[in-house]
C-alpha cells in the first residue's frame, strides 16, 4: 500500500532581536496564522483610508461650493435690501401725492360745493337721465342732479415686515377708488361751468367787475323762482314785452302759457300767499311772497286753493287754470316781480336745474 503525502505542517515565524549590548538576543516567536491577518488589518486600513480621503475631498468640495452659494445669497440678499429700501422711497412719494390728490378732490368738492350754494343750485346727478319737457325745447332741462359720496378706505393693520407691501395696497386701492371719481369729477365741473355761465348772462356787464357786486347778484339769481307753474305739456301763447291784444297796444309784464281748464297750477318758489281772490281783468289770482324781494303771480285761474297768510311750499299745487278775467280763452298768466317791479320771467325759468 502506497503511503499518503501528508501536509506540511507551517512553522512559526522566529524574530530574533539583538541588542547592541552584552544582552542576550530576544526571540519572538509569531505563529503562523498571524500573518495573515496582518496582512488583511493592513488592506483593510489602506482601504479605509483611500475612502477617508475620497469623502473628506468630496465634502471639502461641497463645503466651498455651498460656501459660494452663500456669498451669492448674501450678495442677493444685500442687493434686495437696497432695492427695498429705494421701493420704499418711491411707495412714500407715491403715497404722499395719492394724499395730495385726495385732498385736491376734496377742495375741489368744497369750493364747487360753495359755488353752487352761491348760484343756488344742487349736485349733478350724472346716473340720472335728463327728461325733455315738450314746452322747453332747446332750453335747460329741470332735472335736478346730485352725486353721491365717496366711501371711506379701509384701514389694514400690516406687521413691520409687510409694511412696504401695506402702502403699497392702500395707495393702489386709493387710486382705484379715485381713477373713477376723475371723469364724474370733470363732468360736473364742467356742468357747474356751464351754469355759472348761463347765471353770468343774466348779470349786467357792469356788475361783474366787482366781486361784491357780483355775488350779490349771483345770490339774487339764486333766490329767483325757477321753476315752471305747470308739469303738463304746454306753450307760450304770448311773451313778456310790447303786444297787441284786443285791438289796443300794451305792455305784457308776464307770459300766457297756453294750458286747458282745470290744470293744476304750482307755486314755482316756496313763500307766503298775500293775495287770494278776484283783481279786474286778472279774474282769480295768487299772489305770494318770496326771499330776496321776489314775487310771482298767477291769474285767469279757474279756482284757487290757499288763502292769504298761508303759506305754502316750491311745487305745491295752488290754482287750477281757466279763463276767469279779461281773456281770449284758457291759459295761465305767470308773473314775477322784483321789488314789486315786473320782470321777464324767462329770465330765471331756463335756469330751472
Amino acid at each position: 500500500m502506497a503511503r499518503q503525502p501528508h501536509k506540511k505542517k507551517r512553522q512559526p515565524i522566529t524574530i530574533m532581536i539583538v541588542p547592541h549590548s552584552e544582552r542576550p538576543p530576544i526571540s519572538l516567536r509569531i505563529p503562523s496564522w498571524v500573518t495573515p491577518l496582518v496582512l488583511f488589518i493592513l488592506a483593510a486600513l489602506l482601504v479605509l483610508a483611500v475612502s477617508f480621503a475620497g469623502s473628506y475631498y468630496r465634502f471639502q468640495s461641497q463645503l466651498e461650493e455651498l460656501q459660494r452659494e452663500q456669498e451669492m445669497e448674501a450678495s442677493r440678499q444685500k442687493e434686495m435690501r437696497r432695492t427695498i429700501l429705494s421701493q420704499q422711497d418711491e411707495v412714500r412719494n407715491l403715497s404722499t401725492e395719492v394724499e395730495q390728490l385726495e385732498a385736491a378732490l376734496m377742495e375741489i368738492e368744497r369750493i364747487s360745493n360753495e359755488i353752487r350754494e352761491l348760484i343756488g343750485v344742487e349736485e349733478p346727478d350724472l346716473t340720472s337721465t335728463p327728461e325733455p319737457s315738450s314746452f322747453r325745447v332747446g332750453e335747460p332741462s329741470d332735472t335736478t342732479y346730485g352725486l353721491g359720496g365717496g366711501s371711506a378706505y379701509p384701514s389694514i393693520d400690516y406687521s413691520p415686515s409687510d409694511r412696504s407691501m401695506a402702502v403699497v395696497a392702500e395707495a393702489s386701492q386709493h387710486v382705484q377708488n379715485i381713477g373713477p371719481l376723475l371723469p364724474v369729477t370733470l363732468q360736473e365741473l364742467q356742468i357747474l361751468r356751464e351754469q355759472v355761465l348761463k347765471r353770468l348772462e343774466k348779470i349786467e356787464p357792469i356788475k361783474r367787475h366787482d366781486p361784491e357786486t357780483l355775488e350779490a347778484e349771483l345770490q339774487l339769481l339764486a333766490a329767483a323762482p325757477k321753476r315752471w307753474p305747470v308739469d303738463v305739456e304746454a306753450r307760450i301763447t304770448s311773451g313778456y314785452g310790447p303786444r297787441e291784444f284786443k285791438g289796443r297796444h300794451e305792455f305784457h309784464a308776464a307770459i300766457d302759457i297756453g294750458v286747458w281748464y282745470s290744470t293744476e297750477v304750482k307755486a314755482t318758489k316756496a313763500g307766503k300767499v298775500v293775495f287770494a281772490g278776484w283783481l279786474p281783468r286778472y279774474g282769480w289770482t295768487v299772489e305770494i311772497e318770496h326771499e330776496k324781494g321776489y314775487s310771482t303771480l298767477y291769474a285767469h285761474n279757474r279756482y284757487y286753493f290757499p288763502d292769504a297768510g298761508d303759506e305754502v311750499e316750491e311745487g305745491e299745487s295752488i290754482a287750477l287754470s281757466g279763463d276767469s278775467g279779461d281773456t281770449t280763452g284758457p291759459h295761465l298768466h305767470y308773473e314775477i316781480r322784483l321789488n314789486g317791479k315786473p320782470v321777464d320771467p324767462m329770465k330765471y325759468l331756463d335756469l330751472g336745474e
